[in-house]
């Protein structure tokens, strides 16, 4: 029996994925729970909407002469169910302004369909005149008390919402049509199978390399080879127009033997100065700054695991810091990651877009160490560019140059399967739920064995993956 209403949150599943909606509505199981970070995420979210009330309570008393503010009705039409965050009646003009809450830093069309659907909701029986978002400010950062005329932004999307009315109600429409259907056939499926939850009705018998696999492979060309009947790498024409990476890829899954580019992954290696540092960090992200001088959603980088070869042939010393109490960790892990960095010799990552992004990031909120970790940022070298750029391509990496990809196929002995922790969003919530008090302290010790393992994981991984690279 299908669920019969079809709320904002449900309508934002069918336009992420028509068929996931559909399984929803019908009592289908996802295929795993909610993670921990869903629901740290959730929680986060929940904190956003207490402090918005009251952001909305001080904007209704300066914007408005005479209004009352109607947190979190509930509204149904037809089978669309709203419960809007807020709704303020002027009472002076007799319409009411509709506020939606957002817990990130910026608007996407996602958000604006979310609107434009409430919108069309409430129509049916309110009198409606504006919309807007309020979402964090990402320009805002963190001195003393929270001031929430600065963490929140309040904007006008009464204009690009109306402009997504006619594709809202086709949406609306669509997903009327799918609720009610019996069965799943015709309802477009995802095509992400190693996040789907409902494998089973979006990729039944699922070929060991999919089209899926392929790196930015556009919605239209999937499309396109699905109605060509091709779902394996190995099926794909000779002829269908995909860009070079992508068919360097296929070629070699096709080939069934990894294509290595040794000249010029050692001529990448050669850039490499001893001593080598391997450093890892480990964040998480709260959606409202804790700590002095914090923007919203900014990461905290509570953990490093740092390896370093002094030399070729060297034994290689480990360093790492986690910081387990509730404040700003950066001062602490700055002083320690500064003392074990050797003034020479290149710090070697996996994706310097994070690790570079978080050194200035901490430089903002702690300008002492700025120097030090421009210095850091200057001296980084990507471990991962040799897999993303296609320098080695390998069929059992299936498209990906994710560590966790790559590590068992070039260093099968080591392995993230058997660990409690093994990802990062799994680090960051089991540290929020340490330091905030959520764990008694038998859990808490625990939780800090785990997460000293995973992060050491994480270095000691790309250490062996450089040495495996010694052709």
């Amino acid at each position: 029996m299908a669920d019969q209403t079809i709320s904002k949150t449900d309508f934002r599943t069918y336009l992420d994925c028509p068929l996931h909606f559909w399984a929803l509505s019908h009592g289908r199981t996802p295929l795993q729970p909610p993670s921990a970070m869903d629901e740290f995420r959730m929680q986060q979210g929940q904190e956003v909407e207490a402090l918005a009330l009251e952001y909305l309570k001080q904007l209704m008393h300066s914007q408005y002469s005479s209004a009352r503010l109607e947190w979190q009705r509930t509204i149904l039409q037809d089978l669309f169910l709203v419960r809007a965050d807020g709704l303020i009646y002027d009472e002076k003009e007799n319409v009411y302004d509709l506020y939606e809450v957002k817990s990130g830093t910026s608007i996407d069309k996602e958000d604006l369909f979310d609107v434009a659907f409430q919108m069309k909701v409430c129509a049916g029986s309110l009198p409606l005149r504006s919309a807007y978002l309020v979402h964090l400010n990402k320009e805002y950062r963190r001195h003393g008390e929270l001031d929430l005329a600065e963490l929140f932004l309040c904007e006008d999307v009464t204009q690009p919402v109306a402009e997504l009315e006619a594709a809202t109600e086709q949406h609306m429409l669509a997903a009327r049509q799918a609720l009610l259907q019996e069965t799943p056939e015709n309802i477009e499926h995802c095509r992400k199978p190693d996040d789907c939850p409902f494998p089973d009705l979006c990729h039944p018998d699922l070929p060991e390399h999919s089209i899926y696999e392929i790196s930015r492979l556009h919605r239209d060309k999937a499309i396109l080879l699905e109605g060509m009947g091709v779902r394996a790498v190995q099926d794909i024409p000779a002829d269908f127009k995909l860009s070079d990476k992508q068919l360097d890829f296929v070629q070699v899954v096709k080939s069934g033997q990894p294509r290595i580019e040794r000249a010029a992954i050692a001529e990448k290696l050669a850039e490499l100065r001893y001593p080598l540092h391997f450093l890892d960090y480990e964040t998480c992200n709260p959606a409202i700054p804790l700590f002095e001088g914090y923007k919203p959603n900014q990461h905290l980088v509570f953990q490093y695991s740092l390896h370093i070869l002094p030399a070729p042939d060297a034994e290689p010393e480990h360093h790492q810091f986690l910081h387990t109490e509730c404040s700003d960790p950066a001062p602490a892990l700055l002083e320690k990651l500064s003392h074990c960095l050797q003034p020479q010799g290149s710090i070697i990552v996996w994706n310097k877009g994070f690790e570079c992004s978080r050194n200035r990031e901490i430089a903002e909120v702690h300008p002492a160490y700025a120097a030090f970790l421009e210095n850091v940022n200057s001296r980084i070298f990507d471990l991962m560019d040799i897999f993303s750029q296609n320098l080695y391509i390998h069929p059992a990496f299936h498209g990906s140059a994710s560590i966790k990809k790559v590590l068992p196929v070039l260093v099968p002995e080591l392995s993230y399967d058997s660990m409690e922790i093994a990802k990062g969003d799994e680090a960051s919530t089991a540290w929020w739920q340490m330091v905030n008090g959520k764990v008694s302290e038998e859990e808490k010790n625990v939780i800090i064995a785990h997460l000293l393992k995973y992060c050491q994981l994480d270095t000691k991984a790309m250490l062996e993956i450089y040495r495996s690279l010694d052709f």
